[in-house]
């Protein structure tokens, strides 16, 4: 069975203080994009979870992928009798939630290959252990807000037509823990009501156009003034498309751009002579 694990970007995301829990509490729109890693599982005759990318640093037990299998099986209480192949196009480490959405898909596709087992609340459930971006990837709609740690979703409809997204991926390596905790030290945002914040979405719609007006990353300041180089490529995105945003904790940078506009024909041989991985995509039209 083979399916694409979609990658995404964050919209907005604000940061609204620290929980108990250790986590942080997060109001963040996220949208699928037409980006994506290819998974193939198959049934075997020997009993194990075995996992292959294309990447050699991930054909390990720390996969997120190997977890959701895993926690699969335990639930369903079936012996994994599995190999799992995944091509990776999504940059590791670049806040596009590459593997969350491997963790995400795995679980999907597992519970439609094994004739679901498992109901949606506890693949929900278990994807709720695995990561914070997980759940969204299950969302039957391409597009939602996630609050508390990402685990509590409202799937909205939103108007992407004659929209796309630029993406520019530095190779830069940034720990998502390092910026929460440098966020955290900042206290940049905390208790932020979100009745104060810029717009609103009401009646589960967005509109594109406004939000690319209001693009907002709490994280952004924190990850700017650590990577100098993310500061001077989004000074170049915002020159060419008027608008730039980091996705999640980075390192990928992003521009929401007209089909019809051609300005990435320039910047695009711009950054890719100084090493920065770049491609124009769509935002996705389907959930899961």
């Amino acid at each position: 069975m083979i399916c694409k694990s979609y990658a995404k970007v964050n919209l907005f995301l604000y940061v609204l203080g620290k929980r108990d829990d250790g986590y942080h509490e997060l109001y963040t729109l996220m949208h699928k994009i037409d980006f994506f890693d290819y998974i193939e599982i198959n049934k075997t005759s020997k009993y194990s979870i075995d996992i292959k990318t294309n990447i050699k640093e991930l054909n390990n037990q720390d996969n997120l992928a190997y977890k959701a299998a895993s926690l699969f099986f335990d639930k369903a209480k079936i012996k994994p009798q599995v190999k799992i192949e995944i091509e990776k196009n999504i940059p590791m480490g670049g806040g596009l939630g590459g593997g969350s959405s491997n963790a995400a898909y795995t679980l999907l596709t597992l519970n439609k290959l094994f004739e679901f087992p498992l109901s949606e609340k506890e693949i929900y459930d278990i994807s709720c252990l695995i990561g914070s971006d997980v759940p969204f990837f299950l969302c039957k709609k391409p597009s939602a807000i996630a609050k508390g740690k990402g685990e509590i979703l409202q799937e909205i409809d939103c108007n992407t037509t004659n929209h796309q997204i630029f993406l520019a991926i530095p190779r830069i390596n940034i720990s998502t823990a390092y910026i929460y905790s440098q966020y955290s030290k900042l206290l940049l945002t905390t208790g932020k009501p979100i009745n104060k914040m810029p717009f609103v979405i009401s009646g589960g719609r967005c509109e594109l156009e406004k939000i690319k007006q209001h693009l907002c990353n709490d994280l952004e300041e924190v990850a700017l003034s650590r990577f100098k180089e993310l500061k001077s490529l989004k000074s170049v995105l915002v020159k060419y498309f008027g608008n730039a945003l980091l996705s999640g904790s980075g390192a990928s940078m992003f521009s929401i751009t007209n089909p019809e506009v051609k300005a990435e024909e320039g910047i695009e041989e711009l950054l890719v002579s100084e090493g920065i991985f770049c491609k124009t995509v769509n935002f996705a039209d389907e959930g899961r």
